[in-house]
């Protein structure tokens, strides 16, 4: 896996960070589809995969 990282130009939000992956398609089309289903940006889903995976808690951000 490769990724590229940025700091992000979101002006709403100074502590996002904007990255790119390459990940197995069956792997993205799993988180992708759960996504839809959960109505969540895919961006917002991994974000839960991975918090719920360290164990950090929103507030911890």
């Amino acid at each position: 896996m490769s990724t590229e990282m940025t700091a992000s130009d979101d002006s709403e939000d100074e502590s996002v960070t904007r990255t790119t992956i390459k990940v197995d398609d069956a792997v993205w089309r799993r988180v992708r589809s759960e996504a839809i289903r959960e109505d969540k940006k895919v961006s917002e889903q991994l974000e839960a995969i991975l918090r719920e995976y360290f164990e950090i808690d929103a507030d911890d951000a």
